[in-house]
């Protein structure tokens, strides 16, 4: 089996420079957010630090897919990260250095082609919802490279009802939606700013989970923030995304 050096880990911080057994405070580690938007890549694997782990062996779910995301859990500080795709384990797609402060919280959208990778990086101030809200925050941003800039709209309402123009990885704030028992879901539609063509939808359904209409259901929309990323172009077929936020 080929050791390559890279270190994946989910947010039970697997990836510590550590005494064995020793215990990390939280406030010594940072939140940070993978987000896999690069047209044409195969499952990419992090490396953090040039640690060294044995590909082969790495569980599913530590790659990170297509039009996925996945959540770690770094020591705060200065860490070089890189990428690398599982069907080409010798090449870096993407290597880079982060800052992470304490209990920050980050994400890194990882944009472009195979042959032009791009990234997006932010530290996240996200949206507070009171208990009494029965609400949503909701952001987009356009990963889609090579086009015109894209409008977004709720279906049935105008052409860039929500946003009037996104260019490539521009992105919006955070919006608050209502996430009661009066709404079910909302269909998001991503169009050609310039030319009105639909490009992609997003059907963001249960908004109105665990509500007067339904108190036994579970709702992961209602206080929460989320990211709905409009990917793909060129090679791949555009669609939409939804990244949970917290």
């Amino acid at each position: 089996m080929k050791k390559l050096h890279i270190l994946i880990t989910s947010i039970s911080l697997l990836f510590f420079s550590c005494k064995k057994n020793a215990v990390v405070p939280d406030s010594a580690v940072a939140s940070l957010s993978f987000v896999n938007a690069t047209v044409g890549s195969a499952p990419l694997a992090a490396n953090f630090n040039n640690q060294t782990i044995i590909f082969s062996l790495l569980a599913s779910g530590n790659k990170i897919n297509y039009g996925a995301s996945n959540l770690f859990s770094p020591l705060a500080g200065s860490n070089t990260i890189s990428f690398m795709q599982a069907t080409d384990t010798i090449h870096s797609l993407f290597t880079g250095t982060l800052n992470l402060q304490s209990g920050g919280i980050y994400s890194l959208y990882l944009a472009g082609t195979t042959s032009a990778p791009d990234t997006v990086f932010m530290q996240e101030q996200l949206a507070t919802h009171g208990p009494t809200d029965s609400v949503a925050g909701i952001r987009f941003i356009n990963l889609s490279p090579g086009g015109n800039p894209v409008s977004v709209d709720i279906k049935g309402q105008a052409n860039g009802s929500e946003v009037a123009s996104l260019s490539y990885k521009g992105r919006t704030g955070f919006r608050t939606y209502k996430a009661d028992y009066s709404t079910p879901s909302y269909i998001f539609e991503f169009r050609d700013a310039t030319m009105g063509t639909l490009l992609a939808t997003y059907t963001l359904n249960g908004v109105n989970n665990a509500s007067s209409a339904s108190l036994t259901t579970s709702n992961s929309v209602r206080y929460r923030n989320m990211t709905i990323a409009l990917i793909g172009g060129g090679t791949a077929a555009q669609s939409a995304m939804l990244v949970p936020n917290y």
